[in-house]
């Protein structure tokens, strides 16, 4: 007998895949390209649990609003799949690249906070992609191949995945994954790597960036995104966080043997922000290993404070009392970062990757990361670049007075041992990047 979930599922998804297939029709006979981009907002789940069904619906009804009214073209069709999915159709399309920009058109719109009552949030969104007739033609195939998108796009630091053919494998098996993660917390089984971060004013490698590395006898090699994928399912992400913050504290104690002052940076959830525990969590392993609080950074992103800003901005004024340096990741995307820059103890500022890889070659993104170093400098925070790529990006991150660049430039994410090595080749007093 057919499951009565099931029958309520292909109920809701019958009028849809149906008017689709009437889109899809249509374009192929006047010869269009029709992109499907699936909006998931994570928030909506939050916000009932946290302060009820309504104000849901209201961050739903708003995200509805903004789409169709900001975010497209009167002609394109938008339909809820649910309370927190939305299904855009943009018909006709040119290109893949101008349905990457309406997909960041929709996210930096979503970013904006929605109020009710006395409180605000954001939606944060996700975008999956997927276009006719490249990637099918029949509806709910293009749909499901959005969803396989918009999975990866959970997983990306800019929230917006376009998918590819080469996306075929089926999804993971949560339930096997989920054992096997929690096997490898229980027997200490998982590691770190280290990507290595640049200080421009004593020309040395002063810090890195610890990043989860996963390797299983059973699953192989797991990418990081599929491991947080597995936390999530199985409630671990907590857990998993803890571990990573602990193994990168006592790993920083030996990189210090070498460099003093050298500082580790560790990435927090959401969840974790709302975990009244985590500073007292730091704080002792900070007494375990010997480490000093300003040597470890904890980092942020804009979404995990607007989830609950009030516990969250109570969390990091906690942690700034043990003297841990505060972070705010992937900065540039949000639509009110320069509100939690004032209001928030932070010291170091991250501009996002998109805007540093492509500031040579589109100037207002080289106007943003200007603009931002100065920001941030005005407010006496440093400021690192992510995803600086080759010699170019790097001098001219040097010539506005960026004050740490990282990524594959400076040095790919590494063993501890490997990076130990590169510490202990550093010169006594190390030349400036020009």
């Amino acid at each position: 007998m057919e499951d009565v979930h099931d029958i309520a599922l292909r109920e809701l998804l019958d009028p849809l895949t149906g008017h689709l297939q009437e889109e899809l029709n249509s374009a192929r006979i006047a010869g269009q390209r029709v992109a499907i981009l699936l909006v998931k907002s994570a928030a909506i789940d939050q916000i009932d649990a946290a302060h009820g069904f309504h104000a849901g619906d209201v961050l739903s009804s708003e995200i509805v609003k903004r789409l169709r009214s900001r975010a497209l073209r009167k002609h394109d069709g938008i339909e809820l799949l649910s309370r927190d999915e939305f299904v855009c159709i943009l018909r006709p399309i040119s290109s893949e690249g101008i349905s990457m920009l309406a997909g960041q058109r929709i996210l930096t719109l979503l970013s904006e906070p929605v109020e009710f009552g006395d409180k605000s949030a954001v939606a944060d969104a996700a975008v999956g992609i997927s276009m006719f007739p490249d990637h099918g033609e029949d509806a709910e195939v293009l749909l499901q191949r959005a969803k396989y998108a918009l999975q990866s796009a959970r997983k990306n630091r800019d929230r917006l995945c376009y998918y590819e053919t080469e996306q075929t494998s089926p999804p993971i098996d949560q339930l096997q994954y989920a054992e096997r993660l929690r096997l490898a917390l229980d027997r200490n089984t998982l590691s770190l790597h280290f990507q290595p971060q640049f200080n421009l004013l004593t020309g040395r490698i002063s810090g890195a960036e610890a990043l989860l590395r996963w390797k299983d006898d059973v699953l192989g090699q797991v990418p990081p995104n599929i491991a947080v994928q597995a936390a999530e399912s199985a409630g671990l992400v907590d857990r998993l966080t803890l571990w990573v913050i602990t193994s990168a504290i006592q790993k920083n104690a030996e990189f210090q043997k070498i460099s003093p002052d050298f500082t580790v940076s560790v990435n927090i959830s959401p969840s974790n922000l709302q975990e009244p525990d985590l500073p007292f969590y730091i704080d002792r392993a900070l007494r375990t290993w010997g480490v000093k609080g300003g040597t470890v950074v904890m980092e942020i992103t804009e979404t995990a404070i607007m989830v609950d800003q009030k516990k969250a901005s109570e969390a990091l004024n906690e942690l700034k009392s043990f003297g841990v340096r505060l972070s705010i990741d992937d900065f540039g995307t949000g639509y009110s970062s320069i509100y939690y820059l004032a209001q928030l103890p932070l010291d170091e500022l991250k501009i996002d990757l998109l805007f540093v890889r492509g500031m040579l070659e589109v100037p207002n993104y080289a106007k943003i990361v200007r603009s931002l170093i100065e920001l941030a400098h005005n407010l006496d925070m440093m400021v690192v670049a992510e995803g600086v790529e080759n010699e170019d990006i790097a001098a001219a991150l040097t010539h506005l007075g960026c004050d740490y660049l990282q990524g594959y430039h400076i040095g790919k994410p590494m063993p501890s041992q490997d990076l130990i090595t590169l510490l202990r080749a550093q010169p006594a007093s190390a030349k400036k990047m020009d």
